[in-house]
């Protein structure tokens, strides 16, 4: 594969995000210029005499880039009555660039393969053919099973969305990007009204793509120097003394990222990952032959659910999932040995894992794999006592295998415990600092043990409860009774429009929410299959609502 492709970024159309434009409509255009994507600014003076709806996109990460060129495919092939101007909104001005896409560190891979990334349902293998026509002639395709650098998937997504405001333009569709912290979504009239700052833009409707976004962290440690209360303040780690001991706490696949960056910047000191319930992620490898579901299908749970007219049970689901696995692996898994794996030093399961995951004898991963476009339908079909046990003792387990980590990954980590760098503890009670140094207390094998680190590192990632969240935004909308969280996790939202509920249960203003926040209501909000979806649903009711 190529070197990473550069691209302009869509900048603010004038220098202060808080001062209105001048001398009419700034709309930003993307044009092709020589095999690259340049800026064209045109001034718009006169709008003519139809009237104009506004759709403001809020935020420009993967969510927003997907809702915002849904909104222009969509509206392309409509008979409106109306000019269409899109806003994008976003204080960073620059695409793609969050935590997830903005990576500058090639050792920061996508953690699903390539064949899965496309943005469109209709063109699956949209991105491999994207990441072909930038191999140098004669060189091989990329494989559907590589695991491609996320700064590059950031490339794609920002080209995706240049293409679609040149679309846009060609059927009459203004898109203007706006460099600008929005710290609030008011009702007006029917209306919304963002406000960045003091200033206040109205639109007709308005759609929220926050991504994922870090919790408080662990407040008992807020006030070391050598506290890092994120894993995506990649500078900060890059700065961690090479030879200091280092506590990563979590075990997902936030965790495997800040190990391996550490790995990758040279480090030399140990290297701790702690948890409260379960040790790293299983391993997923080549999908040699795509699973086709058998149990876990729309249709069963339909049939299992009398087409919503009751709510499945706990039981019931794990039956359909255990159903599908024993098929796919061809023999009753050993259900006992999975749940023990969760404790299982990791000097044992990471080397099994491996040679599993690269000899394909893991078809259980394929087989939840498959039900990955299936899982938002039947966490909405189950009822509420379900989802709650499941959250409480089920959750950690199953992110351990369905959120598995890449093969290239496991080897990196397998390299590291190997050489006795890296280790990984369960039974996490406690995080102490005193004196400049951080103590960890777990207990393990029913026996309380101290380990000693350095530095910490908050590897937990997003926070699923949103009164956690240090966002403006989300603390605004949520304080005035404009937003409600979701009694499992994230925000309240319809599930079919992504219409936002509010405080009192209705969703009066004309304002919806796309991402992995609508975790509580969509259950598998992360993958580009879920946001795909979403997006789109989104998109039609936001064009449907303007008339």
């Amino acid at each position: 594969m190529g070197d990473l492709i550069p691209f302009p970024a869509l900048r603010a159309p004038y220098n202060d995000p808080c001062e209105p434009p001048q001398g009419g409509l700034i709309s930003v255009l993307g044009a092709k210029d020589l095999g690259c994507y340049a800026r064209r600014v045109n001034v718009i003076k006169d709008r003519g005499p139809r009237p104009e709806r506004v759709i403001a996109v809020v935020g420009a990460g993967a969510s927003g880039i997907l809702t915002t060129t849904q909104l222009i495919a969509q509206a392309a092939v409509l008979s409106r009555d109306y000019k269409l101007r899109i806003q994008l909104f976003d204080h960073t001005g620059e695409p793609a660039t969050g935590p997830a896409y903005g990576t500058p560190h090639e050792c920061h891979i996508l953690n699903m393969r390539a064949s899965t990334m496309s943005m469109y349902a209709d063109r699956p293998h949209h991105f491999l053919d994207w990441l072909d026509s930038r191999i140098p002639q004669g060189n091989r395709p990329v494989s559907g099973d590589a695991y491609i650098p996320r700064a590059q998937y950031g490339v794609y997504l920002r080209e995706q969305l240049y293409t679609a405001v040149e679309d846009a333009h060609r059927h009459g569709i203004e898109v203007e990007f706006v460099k600008a912290r929005v710290t609030d979504c008011l009702p007006g009239a029917g209306k919304a009204l963002i406000q960045c700052g003091d200033v206040v833009y109205s639109c007709d409707a308005a759609v929220l793509c926050s991504g994922d976004l870090p919790g408080k962290g662990l407040p008992e440690l807020a006030g070391s120097p050598a506290y890092l209360p994120s894993a995506w303040r990649y500078d900060d780690i890059a700065g961690i003394p090479s030879t200091a001991s280092v506590a990563v706490i979590g075990s997902s696949l936030t965790a495997v990222d800040a190990v391996v960056l550490l790995d990758a910047l040279g480090h030399q000191g140990e290297i701790r990952c702690f948890s409260r319930l379960r040790s790293l992620p299983k391993v997923q490898g080549a999908a040699s032959t795509p699973w086709k579901s058998q149990y876990v299908t729309k249709e069963r749970v339909e049939e299992l659910t009398g087409s919503g007219a009751r709510q499945a049970t706990l039981s019931e689901v794990a039956g359909l999932f255990r159903q599908e696995i024993e098929l796919a692996t061809g023999a009753p898994p050993d259900w006992e040995a999975a749940l023990r794996s969760a404790r299982r030093p990791v000097t044992e399961t990471l080397p099994e894992d491996i040679r599993d995951a690269a000899e394909g004898r893991n078809r259980w991963y394929a087989a939840l794999d498959a039900t990955g476009h299936l899982a938002p339908h039947l966490w909405h079909r189950m009822d509420d006592a379900a989802k709650e046990v499941f959250l409480a003792k089920h959750a950690s387990l199953w992110a351990m295998y369905r959120h598995s980590m890449p093969l290239p990954n496991a080897e990196k980590l397998w390299r590291l415990v190997r050489a006795g760098q890296l280790h990984a503890h369960t039974g996490l009670r406690a995080a102490v600092a005193h004196g400049g140094r951080h103590t960890l207390i777990c207990v393990e094998d029913g026996r309380e043990r101290e380990f000693g680190a350095d530095y910490v590192i908050n590897a937990t990632g997003a926070s699923p409860d949103i009164t956690e969240l240090d966002d403006p935004l989300i603390g605004n909308l949520r304080q005035a009774g404009r937003l409600r969280p979701h009694r499992h996790g994230g925000v309240d939202v319809d599930f079919g429009t992504g219409r936002l509920i509010g405080l009192d249960g209705t969703a009066s203003t004309p304002v919806y929410f796309v991402g992995p926040l609508t975790r509580g209501v969509h259950f598998y909000t992360n993958s580009v299959e879920t946001l795909r979806t979403n997006s789109t649903a989104t998109a039609r009711s936001v064009l449907r609502g303007l008339g």
